[in-house]
């Protein structure tokens, strides 16, 4: 199994039992794993924005979109899926707003294809 697909699939439990994110341990406990997968990609600045805006746009309900999250990582990892992955424009939006701000961290190579598949969706002009 893929790092994205056990992230997935520990999020999808959680999302199932509807479990509530709480402050503290759990919130730490989530932005360690989903750092794991980010960070070697963008950086830990780059993963830090990217889970703030997760959790200020997507935790405010009665159970948090914890899938959405996921989605995030996969698409930062290049094994996002248009299939059965649902990113809104704001999503893409601020990754394309998170890649700006770290760009000069971010390998050259890595920061090209990311901002590529950004223009292919028409969220980069």
């Amino acid at each position: 199994m893929r790092p994205v697909e056990h992230f997935l699939s520990e999020l999808n439990k959680r999302f199932q039992n509807k479990k509530v994110l709480e402050e503290g341990l759990e919130t730490d406990r989530l932005f360690v794993a989903f750092s794991n997968l980010v960070t070697p990609v963008l950086g830990l600045q780059g993963a830090e924005e990217l889970f703030k805006y997760w959790k200020d746009n997507y935790t405010k309900g009665s159970v948090p979109d914890y899938v959405r999250l996921g989605f995030i990582a996969a698409f930062i990892v290049h094994e996002f899926d248009d299939t059965t992955m649902n990113l809104s424009a704001d999503d893409f939006e601020e990754i394309r707003e998170t890649l700006s701000s770290v760009a000069e961290d971010v390998h050259i190579d890595t920061l090209t294809t990311l901002m590529s598949e950004l223009v292919s969706r028409g969220y980069l002009d």
